[in-house]
């Protein structure tokens, strides 16, 4: 720990609470490991930071031994990314991004020790291995305060591992319970269009939770009936149904019409903004589940409409076009995650692989903030004349390299002859 900032190891200092003393040391020397670099090779690597008297093994058995509580570790990175970024209080409203590593391909690289995951308990009449290969992260989304002017970033705080045999927007639905996220505030998950659906929307709906995101061309809306008739025994919940590709020219009248300025190819454009309260069906039984639809139309290229669609009714649509573009932080996210040493974990039990990534997640954390400059650090200045950035999370890793650099192997008690 002597190979870090004063700042940075009181910050570390408030995940003390989830681990027993001996275990919170080895915790400490792997994260040490994790920003300093030595732990993408192998995570007993970060033993060079211990004393002498330390056993390496404690830190293999920091994957799978000590009894830490995963939905624990999550809301504790809930609650600390939430006192950094909003130091009085959370806003009104809160955001935060899912997605997962990689997708169903067969062509698609692996995370390394996921390739072949083993069942921890026999299930009969089903295969002892399961093939998976990804994870589910899920990300607060933050504005900052550039030259540039207002940018969007986020920080990692959870992960699920997903394997063959589940669905990845259930296992979305039950990351959002582990987070343990704050009451009395709305919170809004913005989600890519491969996860918009109705087992998402059920399970998020359930927590109190609202969705925004991207939905496919032939997704189906409905508008509430017009008009209902005095013979009906039973009321009529669905009006007129549409495709939302086909609201421009099937329904103008019911589009509400404005525009609004978005970054779009590198350069600041005017697009058009249509937006429509609608209904869904299928999400709950028995009853609708009312959202509003938004089409943006980029005039001038050849670009086909973006639909989205939000079941927060109190957001307004330009913010909602606004918020979705700042969704690619994920991605962002994941590069900076893999960077850390994603792939790079070769533990066989599945314990170690389920907490692999929440360790990952609180030094992207760390990073991310003093790139962000929300935590405060006097970092040596690299000055590299083909890379001008000092504040990205890569750049920001480096300088605490050039400021720690450690010794990677113990002075000998006994000099060699």
């Amino acid at each position: 720990m002597e190979s870090l900032p004063l700042e940075l190891v009181s910050f570390i200092q408030q995940m003390r609470s989830l681990f027993r003393a001996e275990v919170f040391e080895s915790f400490c020397y792997l994260l040490t490991g994790i920003l300093i670099g030595e732990a993408k090779q192998g995570t007993v690597r970060s033993s060079v930071f211990a004393p002498e008297s330390y056993w390496p093994q404690r830190l293999s058995d920091l994957f799978c031994r000590p009894n830490v509580s995963h939905q624990a570790f999550m809301a504790k990175l809930v609650e600390i990314a939430l006192k950094v970024v909003y130091p009085v209080g959370p806003v009104e409203r809160l955001f935060w991004i899912a997605d997962a590593t990689y997708t169903e391909k067969p062509h698609a690289r692996q995370v390394a020790s996921t390739g072949l995951f083993h069942r921890t308990k026999k299930v009969a009449g089903r295969a002892k291995h399961l093939q998976g290969h990804c994870y589910v992260f899920a990300a607060l989304m933050y504005e900052t305060v550039t030259a540039a002017g207002k940018r969007w970033a986020s920080v990692l705080v959870g992960a699920l591992l997903y394997v063959k045999g589940r669905s990845i927007p259930k296992l979305v639905g039950q990351l959002a319970g582990h987070l343990r996220l704050p009451e009395g505030v709305r919170h809004v998950g913005v989600e890519d269009r491969g996860l918009i659906s109705r087992p998402l929307l059920r399970a998020v709906g359930s927590l109190g939770q609202f969705v925004l995101g991207r939905v496919r061309c032939n997704q189906v809306v409905y508008f509430a009936p017009l008009r209902q008739s005095a013979r009906r025994r039973r009321p009529k919940l669905f009006g007129q149904k549409c495709r939302v590709d086909k609201l421009l020219t099937r329904f103008p009248q019911r589009l509400r019409p404005q525009k609004m300025r978005l970054q779009v190819r590198g350069k600041e454009r005017t697009v058009n903004v249509f937006d429509s309260q609608v209904l869904l069906r299928g999400v709950w039984s028995g009853r609708a589940c009312p959202a509003r639809v938004i089409v943006v139309v980029i005039p001038g290229l050849k670009l086909k409409p973006w639909y989205l669609i939000t079941t927060d009714l109190t957001l307004d649509p330009g913010e909602v076009v606004r918020v979705y573009d700042g969704r690619y932080q994920i991605e962002v996210n994941f590069d900076e995650a893999k960077e850390l040493g994603l792939g790079h974990y070769q533990g066989r039990s599945g314990q170690g692989v389920r907490r692999w990534p929440l360790f990952l997640s609180f030094a992207q954390m760390i990073l991310k903030f003093i790139a962000t400059g929300f935590i405060s650090v006097s970092l040596p200045e690299l000055n590299w004349p083909w890379y001008t950035k000092e504040n990205t999370l890569g750049q920001v890793r480096r300088r605490l390299i050039e400021l720690g650099r450690p010794p990677i192997s113990r002075a000998k008690t006994i000099p060699a002859t």
